[in-house]
């Protein structure tokens, strides 16, 4: 099997309509302002990992920092008013979360869990330079994490200096980009168990194996090459197009619903349980990560017959029982939707992102009746959702964070 029908929910029948989407977008924005408390933040949600319930979190994956971009995002799009002035909250919330990072076996540099996403985050909203500097700092200071993936790693806080650069356009910083993508390209070694192709060894958690996915693997470390493409030599985009194709070609799961992959090489499961189907592990996050493939890159064709394979497949699986977080539910399959019509011109994908999209708001409405509470994140739950509600409205794709400042 490609993947798990028990992790997957029959898609709501019910027409796509603008105004639900708008009117959905507007009510998650108004819970979370109610909710802010500008001392603590928000309080975590009874299902986010890492908290008791009630702790305040000031990370960007499933903390105040996300919600906070979340927000953001989607005043600067036009998709709600701007009501709130969020800069006193995010004096010292960068030493909050490098504070409960103390003990991490990875350091604390990390995008989306520590100190370096919240850094540039202050400077998005304050244009510090003493911010500015900090992210270098940090971004340079990574550069060589042996953990070699996106959530604690090089590939993760490099994100932030394509930011600088795409936002700034200054020489540092497209340097240190290039510098970053050139080291991702370095530590590339022979992956036996995939037939040789070129790829990385992860050292996360005590655990030494090569991961695929998005979240921790292959494909996440290939996206700095994707996302910065501007800024390093087109030889060098073109070789990590090349070893990317090679790599997931060697090791994708293919089926008459298309195509998957395990979350590591040499294949694993526990408890014999089928590959999964979200943007961390599986087909979304191939989309997600390498659909923006410029379409100059060799094998341009055989790029599209397998992203086109990875569509299909997760519109085969539908809506993920987990829920709507980007990371591991129905935003990030619906986000891989919008990918797809980003890089196809095909409405038909734009009208699946759209079905998928409309599920996650009947998804938002139940969680908000059982635990009483609205899932305040970005990565992980409301806001998320909200902002890939708003792209199926536009028809572009750009979730913050990782497509875009």
């Amino acid at each position: 099997m490609l993947y798990g029908p028990e992790r997957h929910e029959p898609r709501s029948p019910a027409p796509w309509r603008e105004s639900d989407a708008r009117a959905a977008i507007e009510r998650w924005a108004g819970r979370a302002l109610a909710d802010f408390d500008p001392a603590r933040g928000w309080p975590t949600h009874p299902r986010e990992d890492g908290a008791l319930p009630g702790q305040p979190f000031d990370e960007l994956y499933g903390g105040a920092g996300g919600a906070i971009w979340a927000l953001e995002h989607l005043a600067d799009a036009g998709a709600t008013e701007r009501r709130w002035d969020f800069r006193p909250y995010l004096d010292g919330s960068a030493e909050r979360a490098v504070a409960v990072l103390a003990d991490s076996q990875h350091g604390t540099a990390s995008f989306l869990l520590g100190e370096t996403g919240l850094r540039l985050l202050a400077w998005k909203l304050t244009r510090d330079e003493a911010a500015a500097r900090r992210v270098a700092e940090l971004v340079e200071g990574n550069l060589h994490n042996p953990v070699r993936e996106a959530l604690w790693g090089s590939p993760g806080t490099v994100l932030a200096a394509i930011a600088m650069a795409e936002h700034t356009g200054e020489a540092a910083w497209i340097e240190l980009v290039q510098r970053a993508v050139q080291t991702l390209w370095d530590e590339m070694e022979p992956i036996e168990a995939a037939g040789g192709a070129m790829g990385w060894v992860q050292n996360l958690y005590g655990r030494v194996e090569t991961l695929i996915g998005a979240g921790h693997g292959f494909v996440g470390n290939v996206y700095p090459a994707v996302r910065g493409a501007a800024f390093i030599a087109p030889a060098l985009r073109d070789g990590f197009a090349a070893r990317a194709l090679q790599f997931l070609e060697a090791t994708a799961l293919r089926g008459p619903e298309g195509m998957n992959w395990w979350p590591r090489v040499p294949p694993y499961s526990p408890a014999n349980k089928p590959p999964m189907v979200q943007d961390c592990h599986g087909a979304p996050g191939v989309i997600c990560r390498l659909a923006p493939l410029p379409r100059d890159v060799p094998d341009a064709d055989a790029w599209d017959r397998l992203l086109l394979q990875a569509g299909e497949l997760t519109w085969h699986a539908g809506p993920l029982t987990k829920g709507v977080a980007f990371c591991h539910g129905t935003a990030g399959s619906a986000h891989a939707m919008l990918q797809l019509f980003a890089r196809t011109g095909d409405e038909l994908w734009l009208q699946r992102a759209r079905a998928l999209a409309l599920h996650g708001i009947g998804q938002v409405e139940r969680e908000h009746a059982v635990h009483g509470q609205g899932r305040h994140t970005l990565w992980s739950g409301d806001l998320g959702m909200a902002c890939v509600l708003w792209d199926c409205i536009t028809g572009r794709p750009g979730f913050p964070t990782l497509d875009r400042f």
